[in-house]
């Protein structure tokens, strides 16, 4: 059974390697410059409070990892973890230890005063596994209770989501500029 630990700053570049891979999976692969982007912010994981990256190793092989955060709103009360990334290569136990690796992330969340835990599962075409993801989400109890829309600032191979980012930031600039 693979270890669950919590990374440490020299296995950086052996995550990003399979965040790589895990996006490469689903069909879409990443940019070089999104890969030393991804490298930089694993790099800082260890010295920061509210995010932690969880790996799983078998047999001194990372084969898994877990991005999870914690954040608050500075009005509101109350904590909000999240779930960012979870992956782990497919194998016979894949599921076990994506499980094992959700339930170290709880407990992180939950002790750093989390009263509310979430993560997306994205949908239709783009993620040809969204069914097996919703499945392992509620095989663990979690409830789907919220859809997300979202805009991106990057969209290859997009040019109307593109549009649609590049629009509010034209109509942001025009306020900005607004000497009224």
């Amino acid at each position: 059974m693979a270890q669950i630990r919590i990374m440490r700053e020299d296995e950086a570049e052996r995550v990003r390697d399979l965040w790589l891979q895990m996006c490469a999976e689903v069909g879409t692969p990443l940019s070089a410059a999104s890969a030393q982007q991804i490298l930089t912010n694993l790099k800082q994981y260890p010295a920061l409070q509210d995010v932690r990256c969880f790996v799983a190793e078998e047999q001194q092989v990372l084969i898994g990892f877990l991005t999870c955060s914690i954040s608050g709103h500075p009005v509101l009360p109350g904590r909000s973890g999240e779930i960012e990334e979870l992956y782990v290569r497919s194998g016979p136990d894949s599921q076990i230890v994506e499980a094992e690796m959700v339930k170290q992330a709880v407990i992180f969340l939950q002790t750093q005063g989390a009263g509310s835990i979430h993560t997306r599962v994205g949908i239709g075409a783009e993620s040809p596994e969204e069914g097996e993801r919703r499945a392992f989400w509620q095989a663990l109890g979690w409830e789907n209770d919220m859809t997300i829309y979202s805009i991106y600032r990057n969209v290859p191979g997009n040019p109307t989501l593109q549009r649609i980012w590049n629009a509010y930031k034209t109509n942001h600039q025009t306020i900005a500029d607004d000497p009224h």
